[in-house]
């Protein structure tokens, strides 16, 4: 079998398209496969266990229409068909001895699930994961979970396979063993047994040097059974965690996915969830590693910095004296945290409570008047209650506006279109006062970044002025946010895990909380307390790259509560569009050189702004996306 696979992989891709598999038949060859919309370094041929058999037509819960697939065999090799059948028909086999162990596991009859696969849909796939020249930067397959019932996992010698483990999130590399099958336990059994087995997410990594085969048989019951946990499971200390639904139209609606982008996450079996306290749109409900933790661990290392000796407006960074333990926390916290609160800021009070008040005002009118000024791709600025963290929908609804009104941006993404363009702020009718306060906040809360730029120049060894150029025609902007009460605080966020992609992020919350930052030591999640007045600071990725990695840019998001609602207010720190972002020149030499290919900033937002209205078939692009491989860092410091 893994003679005949590479047969067919080594032929020219002309020859291998010849079976290309498409929405009309999702069977056969494909090389262009997604998972979390970033492609797969790999190229795969998938046929069915039963050939011809009966699928779905539409994924519609109403529509009963079938259609017929069929396997697509190549011409080469001449005996890859029968090596095909003879093999998946084994595994079949060793497949059912695995669910009747499964099953008498569970304390359940030894054939309890064989009749959940007459007709069955299993399938059986093929995979070559060529050598990759960025293993660092690609996976073969992203992290995943499989949605079968059992998978019977074959690989070569090459190995790649990676299981997170349940007890910390380690990523753990599987060394393969000759001859041995790799099993893992699949969604639907996640579902029979009520959560008491659990379907770990996995991946596969490439290398630079070798190809690699791998073939899984994935063990799929008939289209007609309705999934659920199973009847013997479940009582009354024990109630069923995931409502029903049938598998022809979950696998029809997978299969979908792969020709036709969505504006949500694919399909899962955690959107069958059952909620207790009140229906959600499945939308909103995070993957089950990202959802936020029953239990809150206070950020109590967060350095809380007092600004009193610049915040009176006669203040300057001239005496060395005075600033020099200042400077040295800035870098600390910088360094070490990413993420900082300052107090004694400077920014009156007064302005703040203004901003918050019309906030308040504005988000507490009727849906229908907030969506007079709702942002499109027109008009990227205003209003939008349906904004999308790493393609699932955040609790929240925002309005936006540039802190210089208008701002001049490229008009396209594209790097070889220098037109410009610019933005508009959008005002609401009410409250009537709502652009004078926040135009009168926003000039305040610009000189308090502008004298942290200054203290971070300085805690780089960087004279205090190094970054003020950079912002004579800023991009920066103001939003407002508010997260309603959340009927489900322990399935949905108010902002899913990211990094901020500016310079500087200066935040003002509220006394509710919800804040939480990933600790850069061991990724644990931190929820930051509320201080009265203070501002939250955290280092954006234009400070990581300016830097050349010497600070960087920390994970965060924003958890919701079932009874109060939450504001805030975050300023993002922004440079002018025609602005090359790449490492300074005084932080780099021979022995550490630059990490960063240059970007230019204004084609970077425009890029981020479009993905809020046209979903993109890769990952949202980000810092990292420039990054230099370590590999040619480290020739050029040798």
């Amino acid at each position: 079998m893994a003679k005949m696979a590479k047969e067919f992989f080594d032929q020219p891709i002309e020859e291998k398209k010849k079976v290309k598999r498409d929405e009309g038949n999702s069977m056969g060859y494909h090389d262009s496969e997604h998972t979390k919309n970033v492609r797969d370094w790999k190229e795969v041929f998938d046929f069915s266990l039963e050939d011809p058999r009966l699928v779905p037509a539409m994924d519609n819960l109403d529509d009963q229409e079938l259609r017929t697939i069929s396997n697509r065999w190549p011409q080469y090799p001449n005996e890859f068909r029968k090596a095909c059948q003879e093999y998946s028909r084994e595994v079949e086999k060793l497949g059912y001895r695995l669910l009747k162990l499964v099953s008498l596991s569970l304390g359940l009859p030894a054939n309890r699930l064989n009749g959940f696969f007459i007709d069955q849909t299993s399938l059986c796939r093929i995979n070559h994961y060529p050598p990759c020249p960025n293993p660092n930067l690609a996976l073969g397959v992203g992290r995943h979970k499989d949605f079968s019932a059992l998978t019977v996992l074959a690989q070569d010698d090459v190995g790649g396979l990676e299981i997170r483990r349940k007890s910390d999130g380690e990523w753990i590399p599987v060394k393969p063993i000759p001859d041995a099958f790799i099993v893992n336990v699949g969604d639907i059994i996640q579902v029979w047994s009520n959560d008491l087995y659990w379907s770990a997410e996995h991946r596969v990594v490439v290398n630079s040097q070798r190809e690699r085969f791998s073939i899984p048989f994935f063990f799929f019951p008939s289209q007609y059974v309705d999934i659920k946990p199973l009847d013997e499971l479940i009582n009354e200390q024990n109630l069923a965690k995931y409502k029903e639904f049938n598998w022809g139209k979950f696998f029809a609606s997978r299969n979908r996915s792969d020709y036709k982008k969505r504006e949500v996450e694919n399909i899962q079996i955690d959107h069958f969830k059952e909620i207790t306290m009140g229906e959600v749109d499945p939308a909103f409900i995070q993957a089950q590693e990202h959802r936020p933790k029953p239990e809150i661990t206070r950020a109590e290392g967060i350095p809380l910095i007092d600004l009193s000796i610049i915040s009176s407006p006669n203040s300057n960074l001239d005496n060395d004296q005075a600033l020099g333990g200042l400077v040295e926390e800035i870098g600390n916290a910088c360094r070490n945290w990413g993420f900082f609160q300052v107090i004694n800021h400077g920014v009156p009070l007064a302005k703040r409570h203004n901003i918050e008040k019309a906030s308040r005002e504005f988000f507490g009118q009727p849906l229908e008047e907030k969506r007079k000024v709702r942002r499109n791709e027109e008009r990227v600025l205003g209003y939008y209650d349906t904004e999308h963290t790493k393609n699932v929908r955040d609790w929240k609804e925002v309005f936006d506006l540039n802190v210089q009104d208008p701002t001049v941006v490229p008009a396209s993404y594209k790097p070889d279109d220098e037109e410009l363009t610019k933005w508009f702020d959008q005002w609401p009718e009410y409250p009537k006062d709502l652009r004078e306060v926040c135009e009168e906040y926003a000039k305040e809360v610009e000189k308090l970044a502008c004298k942290l730029m200054e203290l971070i120049a300085l805690s780089l060894g960087l004279p205090k002025d190094k970054f003020h150029g950079f912002f004579k025609e800023q991009t920066s902007c103001i939003r407002l946010n508010h997260y309603p009460p959340c009927p489900v605080p322990d399935l949905a966020l108010g902002v899913g895990r990211h990094k901020d992609a500016m310079a500087l992020t200066i935040l003002a919350q509220d006394d509710v909380g919800g804040l939480e930052v990933k600790r850069k030591t061991d990724g644990e999640w931190l929820w930051v307390k509320p201080t009265p007045n203070a501002y939250i600071i955290n280092v954006g990725d234009i400070i990581q790259v300016w830097s050349n990695d010497i600070y960087e840019s920390v994970e965060h998001r924003a958890m919701v509560n079932s009874e109060k609602e939450r504001f805030s207010i975050p300023y993002f720190l922004s440079p002018a569009h025609h602005t090359n972002v790449q490492p300074l020149e005084e932080l780099i030499n021979q022995q550490n050189p630059a990490k960063y290919k240059p970007y230019n900033w204004g084609k970077f937002l425009v890029t981020r702004k479009r993905s809020n209205f046209q979903k993109l078939d890769v990952e949202n692009i980000q810092i990292y996306h420039f990054k230099i491989p370590e590999s040619e860092v480290a020739e050029k410091s040798d």
